[in-house]
């Protein structure tokens, strides 16, 4: 099927949806009390900067609870990535790659920014792997999908991920919640929070959580550590914040965690050059699978030390709200993995960085009062990054030593308005420009050293419309450009990296329906990539290429269905078609092929198909306490890890079953639980790298969790 009639398919089958949907809405009569009572409840969210049902929020976002996370134990992002339609999560190298509509990038070297944006409290955080490494006292998890190039503009084309954390309360409260599960493990969070002084005018938080787990992987090597794929963190976060008046409120927070563990378990899934083959020295020895709990290495270790302090000031100025953001964030990132997955001494990388990033932003919105709301802001981002890769080899007289020193200074201005038409149809409209300058110092111990300095900017915007289908319904259309500004490869001495540019149409479509018992999210997407940045690994260096075009079509649904009171159903799915229209270049790995044609090929991490779903049954027991059960099912047809789509650099279609059982006390303040996780302990590749033929083009992959199963005990007063 080509993609203009895939395209076509696509606007007739949303038209189908909003017509029978709006149709099926518009019999259900008037809302009743009766009606209301069962209507699910409106989820809030601040994808646009303002708070704002996602009903009403022109935008593909997915919203999680961080109660219901800490009900399922959910420790990281790369549970919620399983639950997201067209979301992909892998972790290489003590490096995180989310993957939103096919569009992410894997970092393994210093230079380059993720495609996808991480927010904490709405500061940019430069780095994933350091915001994504716990979820302490969240208040929300928002996962935006698509361009953000307006409010989230910073690198945002494939999409942006925003964490809230919970604030101080204007009433005493103080909890606890801790969890023991099999493998050995322990997960503990507490907090407290409320008014320091009798006038209520200083407020305070603080939340610590400790997780530690054994490792499900032992290491039968004589050298290295005993087990792999282990936790072991300390996490907490401190807030004071001041209400002089009833319109000024300043908070100052502080985070911080430390984090010491063995890393995790890479596998040597083989070589995709058939005619070298293995080297010697590895296939004759022990090589862990995915169903072995045993591997045997000869290097493991992961130290991630993180502290930031940051500043809100809020003031209500009567027609809106004026928000200074200042923070500044201090990390030390060091790893040390066995780069062949054996315990032959053939290679191994050691990985040493330290980063240093400030950011301020100005945010203004409007109260929202009248047809006319807004938002404008500006920003300011100041970042170094210093990075020292270490790499022996077998065969090489010495180790390949990379270095690279980034000093990024980034700012931008940017401004978005809703217009009420009238009381069923809106037009909005947002721009951005974005300006980076990059500069680094590097080296390569084979190669030489080099310096350079770069800048680019870009404008970006996003119009559209909305206009409500039904009682409880809201279509909307817009088109969206997204920007990621260009970049280096430190230790490659290559040339920049241009930057990477894409446009979106998306059609979309958000309600409740019969009487309220269905809560219906749908969008449609068609999506132009230009310049699309491809990590990829060349001689002894990773590189950053910039593929020529990419074209990238889909479809996401979320469903909950209110059957009774008791029971409900929930589904997410996507459909993606993400694919390169023109990429020319040659595969290190397998050199003596040459330049070879990537058009039609699918991109990295964008499996077609990303189903999740799932039922929940709640009831209130005679005794005063309240049962609740769920359970769900995350599966993702075949994914590609590489530009290429080798079968060995890929992962089958696979799925994973969780449940939970909880049970809340008569008092409300206490709460019990059971809880498994992967269920049927299926094992499956969380990512994978193919060195080049100068290693032999060895291929290596981390694993995603097996089976875990455990009880919870909370308290909240």
């Amino acid at each position: 099927m080509t993609k203009y009639k895939k395209a076509c398919l696509l606007a007739g089958t949303a038209a189908t949806i909003v017509t029978a949907w709006s149709t099926a809405h518009a019999q259900s009569g008037e809302d009743t009390p009766e009606a209301e009572t069962r209507r699910l409840n409106q989820i809030v969210v601040t994808a646009l900067r303002r708070e704002e049902t996602l009903k009403d929020t022109p935008i593909a976002v997915s919203a999680y609870d961080g109660e219901q996370l800490g009900r399922e134990r959910v420790e990281d992002f790369a549970d919620i990535a399983l639950q997201s339609p067209n979301v992909q999560f892998g972790a290489n190298g003590g490096n995180t790659n989310i993957a939103i509509r096919g569009i992410g990038t894997n970092l393994q070297t210093a230079g380059n920014d993720p495609g996808v944006a991480f927010n904490l409290d709405g500061i940019y955080v430069a780095d994933p792997a350091l915001a994504l490494s716990t979820l302490l006292d969240v208040k929300r998890v928002e996962v935006l999908r698509g361009p953000q190039g307006t409010l989230f503009g910073r690198n945002a084309t494939g999409g942006a991920v925003n964490v809230i954390s919970n604030t101080p309360t204007t009433t005493a409260s103080y909890g606890f919640n801790t969890s023991v599960s099999a493998p050995l493990g322990v997960q503990a969070d507490a907090f407290a929070s409320g008014p320091l002084v009798a006038s209520g005018k200083l407020l305070g938080r603080i939340a610590v959580q400790k997780i530690y787990r054994e490792g499900d992987v032992e290491n039968t090597a004589s050298t290295g550590p005993d087990h792999l794929n282990d936790q072991d963190s300390l996490s907490a976060r401190a807030q004071l914040e001041w209400r002089p008046t009833s319109t000024l409120s300043a908070r100052l927070q502080a985070d911080y965690q430390d984090a010491e563990t063995a890393g995790p378990a890479y596998y040597l899934a083989g070589t995709p050059n058939t005619g070298l083959g293995l080297p010697a020295q590895l296939a004759s020895t022990f090589i862990g699978g995915l169903d072995d709990d045993e591997i045997a290495v000869t290097a493991g270790s992961s130290k991630l030390l993180q502290r930031n302090l940051a500043l809100f000031v809020d003031w209500d100025l009567g027609p809106g709200l004026l928000r200074a953001t200042l923070s500044t964030r201090y990390s030390e990132n060091d790893r040390f993995y066995d780069g062949d997955g054996t315990e032959v001494e053939y290679t191994s990388t050691r990985v040493d960085q330290s980063r240093d990033t400030d950011f301020f932003e100005l945010l203004y919105s409007s109260d929202g009062d009248g047809p006319f709301s807004y938002v404008l802001g500006t920003n300011y981002i100041s970042d170094r990054q210093v990075q020292i890769v270490e790499v022996p080899v077998l065969f090489f007289p010495a180790p390949v030593i990379l270095t690279g020193d980034v000093d990024t200074q980034a700012y931008a201005m940017f401004g978005r308005a809703t217009y009420e038409v009238s009381d069923h149809w809106s037009v909005f409209g947002g721009a951005r420009y974005s300006s980076d300058r990059k500069s680094m110092d590097e080296s390569n111990n084979f190669i030489g050293t080099d310096a350079k300095r770069d800048e680019w900017s870009k404008p970006t915007y996003e119009i559209g419309t909305s206009l409500d289908v039904g009682q409880n319904s809201t279509a909307y259309l817009k088109y969206a450009t997204g920007y990621k500004s260009g970049g280096y490869a430190s230790g490659s001495l290559q040339p920049a990296f241009d930057p990477e540019t894409n446009s979106m149409w998306e059609l979309g479509l958000k309600g409740t329906y019969f009487d309220g018992s269905l809560s219906a999210n749908l969008a449609l997407f068609h999506m132009a990539y230009e310049d699309l940045q491809v990590n990829q690994v060349v001689g002894v260096s990773s590189v950053v290429t910039n593929a020529a075009e990419a074209t990238i079509n889909g479809v996401e649904l979320e469903l909950v269905q209110q059957v009774s009171p008791e029971f409900s159903f929930i589904f997410n799915g996507g459909w993606l078609d993400a694919t390169f229209d023109e990429f020319l270049t040659e595969d290190s790995a397998r050199p003596q092929l040459g330049p070879l044609s990537l058009a039609g090929n699918d991109l990295p991490n964008a499996p077609a198909y990303t189903l999740s779903f799932g039922s929940a049954y709640e009831r209130d027991l005679s005794s005063g306490g309240r049962l609740s059960l769920s359970a769900r099912y995350d599966w993702r047809s075949e994914v590609y890890f590489s530009e290429f789509n080798l079968p060995l650099v890929s992962e089958d279609s696979s799925g994973r079953l969780n449940a939970f059982a909880n049970y809340e006390f008569p008092d409300g303040k206490w709460q019990i639980g059971l809880y498994g996780r992967n269920l049927t302990d299926k094992r499956t590749y969380s990512s994978m790298v193919v060195a080049s033929a100068v290693l032999n083009s060895i291929a290596m992959a981390t694993a995603n969790q097996g089976r875990e199963v455990g009880i919870r005990l909370s308290f909240r007063h």
